[in-house]
């Protein structure tokens, strides 16, 4: 964990190409400083990188920094092949240093991020680092001034949801995270019930190949082991984050044989030394491309794992207070995958529209998901009355405004879209996507020479952005086209 967010170190400079868009990636160090170069479609980028992402487990991924904002570098290192594309950008036809780093993303890696924007994405924070005691123990100075054991938590001497939190809070990933009303992420500290802070959702009955990659948890609570032991199987029972396991196969069996005294002979021949290769096998068939995967089920034999098909469902990992049961299951139904699984939204939105008025009028989170649902559904008029509520309820939300813009914009309120895309921009000046859909709104008027501007502007805010770049081309291009001929 300690290496989870540093500054990058020593690999080796490449120059990768990738197919379908065209680009070419190069990896470079100088002075100390590694940079990644993009040269796409004409156009060539350098950034230089800010932090390197991971415990180094599977591989790294890195940020570069503009102004107040992180953004995830197209190029990764996966260990045991080297650099290549970031997972999401395999089949990608533009590539480009956007993806933004926001709160929920460093929530998991880093320690002392602070971001001032309830988006969560302008960073405040000078100093960064990767997780530290107080993710695992708690507040720690006084147990800095004074240690005892009474004035620090120690997870394995908790029991339940409180000790399984402390490792659930970053390793159990779910399908979907919902925040209780009014939390934060960084609210969570080790000794509660991650549920009294976030709900975890995860959905069954995916018929997908790919194992999702952070699913161990999961796993875990499926296995025998884990439920004939009510419990006392846990993570900290096989992992020791304070210590490198040697040698790990051994630690392994020794774990294993202190309940499974009498083995099988049968299965089990003479001078046998591990037992993960059987009943925790290794899987390439994971989300994330040349990462590998345990099975934490520890099944007796390889054929248990074939699971029938099931009906897709949402199912919570742990409840939280009954008061936020309903509200939090409607927004996770919500959240789910527009392509996979729209089937699921409309049992959301009746938990969410079920809600007393007086809750539902106040939360700017369900807000925000029933303007997204009545937009998608073609309902513009339920989708202004949401999107209103959400931009008064959320002021200072620069993606409530740039949703609430696009329904406005479809509803023909073309001066009132223009207002709450600008809105946007004036509060988050790195959302590109704001930029560009005004652009393609000022293009739709035939006003050219404002989408240019507009395109300028983000320019002069990061001129390294290889798709305003291309828009901008397009639209001088556009206006080239409909000046009058002499």
């Amino acid at each position: 964990m300690g290496k989870s967010f540093v500054a990058p170190q020593a690999y080796p400079n490449a120059t990768i190409k990738h197919a379908p868009s065209g680009s070419v990636i190069t990896v470079r160090s100088q002075n100390g400083t590694m940079y990644h170069r993009l040269q796409e479609d004409g156009f060539i980028v350098d950034y230089p990188i800010r932090y390197q992402v991971g415990g180094g487990m599977q591989g790294s991924t890195f940020l570069v920094q503009v102004k107040d904002y992180l953004f995830e570098s197209p190029l990764s290192w996966y260990n045991g092949f080297g650099w290549d594309v970031s997972p999401g950008y395999e089949s990608k036809t533009v590539l480009d240093f956007d993806r933004g780093v926001v709160k929920a993303c460093l929530y998991c890696h880093a320690t002392g991020a602070r971001f001032d924007d309830p988006d969560g994405r302008h960073l405040v924070s000078k100093n960064v680092q990767p997780i530290t005691c107080e993710r695992c123990h708690g507040a720690i100075d006084e147990h800095l001034r004074h240690p005892t054991s009474s004035n620090i938590v120690n997870p394995a001497k908790l029991s339940g949801p409180a000790r399984d939190s402390v490792c659930e809070q970053c390793h159990l990933e779910g399908t979907i995270r919902v925040l209780n009303p009014g939390k934060d992420w960084t609210d969570y500290h080790a000794g509660a019930i991650a549920e009294n802070f976030f709900s975890t959702y995860i959905l069954v009955g995916n018929s997908k190949p790919e194992v999702p990659l952070a699913s161990e948890v999961e796993q875990l609570a499926q296995s025998h082991c884990a439920q004939a032991t009510q419990g006392k199987l846990w993570c900290g029972t096989c992992h020791n984050p304070h210590s490198a396991p040697q040698p790990r196969a051994q630690e392994i069996r020794a774990i294993c044989t202190s309940c499974h005294q009498q083995l099988s002979p049968s299965a089990h021949p003479a001078g046998l030394q591990e037992c993960t290769s059987c009943h925790m096998p290794t899987t390439t068939k994971v989300t994330i491309s040349h990462a590998s995967h345990t099975d934490h089920r520890i099944l007796r034999y390889a054929a248990e794992g074939i699971e029938p098909p099931q009906e897709q469902r949402l199912l919570v990992w742990r409840e939280p207070p009954e008061q936020f049961r309903q509200r939090n299951f409607g927004l996770a139904e919500l959240s789910l995958s527009a392509v996979d699984n729209h089937d699921l939204w409309q049992d959301g939105v009746d938990l969410l529209l079920a809600l007393k008025p007086e809750e539902l009028n106040k939360d700017p989170e369900a807000m925000s998901e029933l303007e997204d649902y009545s937009f998608r559904t073609g309902d513009i008029a339920n989708a202004l009355n949401f999107g209103r509520r959400s931009v008064e309820l959320n002021p200072r939300s620069a993606a409530a405004a740039l949703t609430f813009a696009r329904v406005l914009e479809t509803s023909g309120a073309t001066g009132q879209a223009e207002e709450q895309f600008l809105r946007a921009i004036n509060l988050d000046p790195s959302l590109k996507e704001a930029y560009g859909r005004l652009a393609m709104h000022y293009m739709d008027q035939q006003r050219s020479q404002d989408a240019r501007n507009i395109l300028d502007r983000y320019l002069q805010w990061n001129s390294n952005e290889i798709v305003v770049h291309q828009m901008k081309r397009d639209v001088l291009a556009q206006q080239q086209n409909a000046a009058p001929q002499k």
